[in-house]
């Protein structure tokens, strides 16, 4: 597998001023160009066999005070959205309500005068079916682009794009980090709109609760690739660590939740040490049950189900027979978050749980049900992802934070 970095540029004088840019050249600010600094200390212990950018200066300015020597290329651009650009989102309306109640709907229309969405789309996943397969096996490529590029290839990547909008995916953060895998199997994401060098945690609106949903730490299970789903077991030496480290990284957090599963209370309790905050044990929380697969080993499995081994991977059937479906795991974990909200609106709350129903929880949010296993790689050991609940629903703010 190769990696793909895509990262936004930093804030830029017209994103400070709520005002729509697309290909008109605007200049960081002095918070964007500190973005971009942090943006560097955090790339410092990565190399880079690529290094592109937007041509745009806001781009090119991200790469600089980075640190990075980015070759400038006007495919990465943003979307051009030709006489819009310059103007706030009510100005738009104002000025041209026809054309934004047909973007609205879904009709595909030069935006502004400018470039079509669909054209938009099919610019941007050249661009990176391009730079893909010009890499080399385990080669690592970094683009400094644009919010909007990285939200439409999400959309296709990811399923939603013809979905009306508040799309199911935020928006990422000036200066956030994707890392898309890929390889002959396709495109997965492995970390998604992680801005960890500028704060721990996304901030919270006065109508929406965030709730990070941490894995648990390394157990004894995982480092014999034992499914050990609904089954107790506990942390390795290294495990019992993770709760501890995750704790001196990852400040902001006002409630804590955790599975009844000992893998996980142990992290929660290692989180919560000193904090004066006591984890709460929800039964909703509890990792996939992988039924008669439970304590066996991968190799083991397709040696003693090989059907129904090979049932999982186009049928999203009940694990081990008896156990659940990917589906039913990540409805089950979504209801346990939005219950978990609606207790503590407006706070952040961390829950810790397990790795598959995390990235099941994903295909709940999103909607691709059992698709999720070939489009998220599996969260790591003590990485935080999060889910924003509020007046438009439950969407994903962030996937996989504090492995890269």
């Amino acid at each position: 597998m190769s990696e793909i970095w895509l990262v936004r540029h930093g804030e830029s004088e017209a994103n400070a001023e709520g005002v729509w840019q697309g290909q008109s050249d605007a200049r960081l600010n002095a918070r964007g160009r500190q973005q971009a600094e942090r943006l560097g200390a955090r790339l410092a212990g990565y190399s880079f066999d690529v290094v592109v950018s937007s041509d745009l200066q806001r781009t090119t300015a991200t790469a600089a005070a980075a640190g990075l020597t980015a070759e400038p290329d006007p495919a990465w651009r943003e979307l051009d959205l030709g006489r819009w650009e310059g103007l706030t989102s009510t100005e738009v309306m104002a000025r041209y309500p026809e054309e934004m109640r047909a973007l609205i709907a879904g009709e595909e229309m030069p935006i502004g005068g400018g470039e079509t969405w669909g054209g938009f789309c099919a610019r941007v996943e050249a661009a990176v079916e391009s730079l893909a397969a010009h890499l080399g096996e385990g080669e690592r490529a970094l683009v400094v682009t644009h919010g909007g590029f990285i939200g439409a290839y999400l959309s296709g990547l990811l399923r939603f794009r013809s979905r009306p909008r508040p799309w199911p995916v935020e928006h990422p953060a000036n200066t956030a980090v994707t890392v898309i895998l890929t390889g002959s199997g396709g495109r997965r994401v492995r970390t998604l709109n992680d801005a960890t060098h500028l704060a721990p945690a996304p901030p919270v609106g006065p109508h929406d609760t965030v709730v990070g949903l941490a894995r648990h730490g390394e157990s004894v299970a995982n480092l014999g690739d034992v499914w050990h789903g609904t089954t107790d077991g506990p942390l390795s030496e290294r495990g019992r660590r993770q709760g501890a480290e995750l704790a001196a990284r990852y400040d902001a957090v006002e409630n804590i939740y955790t599975s009844h599963l000992q893998r996980a209370r142990l992290t929660a309790a290692a989180f919560s040490s000193g904090r004066g905050i006591e984890p709460k044990v929800h039964p909703g929380l509890h990792e996939i049950d992988f039924g008669a697969w439970e304590g066996l080993t991968t190799d083991q499995i397709r040696e003693q189900f090989p059907d129904e081994w090979e049932d999982t991977r186009h049928l999203d059937v009940p694990r081990g027979g008896t156990g659940e479906t990917v589906a039913g795991a990540g409805a089950r974990l979504r209801r346990a978050v939005e219950e978990i909200a609606a207790a503590h609106p407006g706070e952040r709350v961390l829950v810790f749980t397990h790795g598959g129903i995390i990235r099941a929880c994903m295909g709940a949010v999103i909607g691709v049900g059992l698709e999720v296993c070939d489009l998220f790689e599996g969260p790591g050991n003590a990485s935080v992802t999060h889910l924003r609940v509020g007046r438009h629903g439950t969407a994903v703010v962030d996937y996989n934070l504090g492995v890269v």
